[in-house]
């Protein structure tokens, strides 16, 4: 039977493996630490994140999509030093508040155990320390902590006693590097001095790379140079804040309910060959993987319900008849309002950091965005922020020069 636990309440777990599910209601990032006796990690490996899965010894694991984390964890085969695992989640919006949703579930095997609801409207930080599995005379339990904390995955690392590189460390845009993360102000509720001294034991190998590349009007490029790319599936996600509802405009707004924004990811694909064509859901054109376009729409999110968003899929293995994937999207039902959706844009290829960017600048009612553009020549993948919005199809077709012919389209 199933345990609703409320901040501050505890809970025994069982030592055997274990499977946290945490789902937020927009995109979010998660993350565990494994923490000892003075409430620090002591290395690079005790921290769990999009950038690194799995720790060194396989106790704690991490798979993630963009608005979900499941975490595997075997409180049995910790090494007996370890005293703690925190879990936390840092929002891709400004605050907590924006997920507008976020629960963990603790589960053994199939049975969900211990049920944790986080009050999301009381939270105005940008990450959260959800919960930890503590050591207690031999038994572990959970706490249901929900203790808040200021200055996203950065600050909350270094908290922990985590190693974290300098942003110059890692790719960076061209022309200039990722802007600098701000400071921590620290927990803003009760919880573990940040003043006391950093874990002894054995020094961290080397800094950890949170390795995250926000692309901006001021860094909108990024260069991946041949012997840097894998292959394998490169995916692009689009997500947005499910919190927001449009509602029509003069006298039908009256007599309607508010309803979800329903945005649609696309592409326009053109081959070395001179071919080009466009994935997107209306008229059924998913294209496909395994043969030209080499670029799959995975599926298509009509009602807003799905919390990662909706997802294009690009074949890596095929990069060399690949030259330009030209990545948009439009809002097929609602009234445009682009900035209040919060929309966002990730890209995550084999082997290179997450490449994201934000939907900002949409003040105009123009219902689509031409967001980004990956060019594949001479052996360098570059990709770019772009952000132009316009009327519809044509509009955009024109001020690209594709020359297809478009017509009214459904789905």
């Amino acid at each position: 039977m199933t345990q609703n636990l409320v901040p501050g309440q505890n809970c025994p777990v069982p030592t055997s493996p274990l499977t946290v599910h945490v789902r937020a209601g927009a995109a979010a990032d998660f993350s565990a630490f494994r923490l000892f006796a003075d409430g620090k990690t002591r290395r690079d490996e005790d921290f769990v994140f999009y950038g690194q899965k799995r720790n060194d010894d396989g106790t704690i694991s991490l798979m993630h999509d963009a608005c979900s984390g499941t975490f595997s964890i075997d409180p049995a085969r910790l090494a007996p030093d370890v005293e703690k695992v925190a879990l936390a989640v840092t929002s891709d919006f400004p605050t907590i508040a924006r997920l507008s949703s976020l629960t963990l579930e603790v589960c053994q095997g199939a049975d969900c155990l211990l049920r944790c609801v986080v009050e999301t409207a009381r939270h105005d930080e940008a990450a959260l320390i959800l919960g930890e599995f503590y050591r207690r005379n031999g038994q572990w339990k959970f706490r249901f902590v929900a203790q808040g904390f200021r200055g996203g995955l950065r600050p909350l690392a270094e908290f922990y006693g985590v190693d974290v590189a300098d942003d110059a460390a890692a790719p960076s845009p061209a022309p200039s590097p990722v802007p600098p993360r701000p400071a921590s102000s620290g927990p803003v509720q009760s919880g573990p001095d940040p003043s006391r001294p950093a874990a002894s034991g054995p020094a961290p190998s080397r800094a950890v790379n949170l390795g995250k590349i926000v692309l901006t009007k001021s860094s909108p490029r990024i260069d991946l140079t041949k012997h840097n790319i894998a292959g394998g599936i490169y995916r692009v996600n689009l997500n947005w804040n499910r919190a927001f509802t449009s509602r029509p405009s003069g006298l039908a707004g009256l007599f309607s309910a508010n309803r979800q924004i329903d945005l649609d990811l696309a592409a326009y694909v053109r081959l070395k060959n001179g071919e080009q064509t466009i994935v997107q859901a209306l008229g059924e054109r998913f294209g496909a993987l395994d043969r030209p376009p080499f670029v799959q729409l995975m599926g298509d999110d009509r009602t807003g319900s799905q919390e990662d968003g909706e997802w294009l899929h690009i074949n890596g293995d095929r990069l060399d008849e690949l030259a330009e994937i030209l990545v948009f999207a439009f809002i097929y039902a609602g009234v445009p309002n682009w900035n209040a959706t919060d929309a966002v844009v990730r890209l995550d290829i084999p082997g290179q950091p997450r490449i994201e960017t934000r939907l900002s600048d949409g003040n105009e009612p123009l219902p689509m965005c031409a967001i980004a553009r990956i060019l594949h020549e001479g052996g360098t993948l570059r990709i770019e922020r772009l952000e132009r919005y316009f009327r519809g199809h044509e509009d955009m077709d024109r001020s690209f020069g594709w020359g297809f012919t478009w017509r009214a389209g459904w789905k």
